[in-house]
């Protein structure tokens, strides 16, 4: 996360990966899942979150705090 957005906001992931987002931004953000398959809670400046992908689908995610902020994981 920087620069008030997600980079890369698309990845294509298997199931048993693990995605890590890293907070670069001087405020806090979350990843939470639209269909909340994941949440990260407020992920605070300099601090990360991992969530391992299960299974297939597609996961479209926003900042909870900032909606302005997209991404999608596909797992397949």
């Amino acid at each position: 996360m920087r620069g008030m957005a997600f980079a890369p906001a698309d990845l294509a992931l298997r199931s048993g990966d693990e995605v890590v987002w890293t907070n670069d931004d001087v405020v806090p953000h979350t990843v939470s899942a639209a269909d909340g398959a994941f949440d990260s809670g407020a992920i605070a400046p300099g601090a990360s979150w991992r969530w391992r992908a299960q299974g297939e689908g597609t996961h479209p995610y926003a900042c909870r705090f900032h909606p302005t902020m997209k991404g999608e994981l596909r797992v397949r």
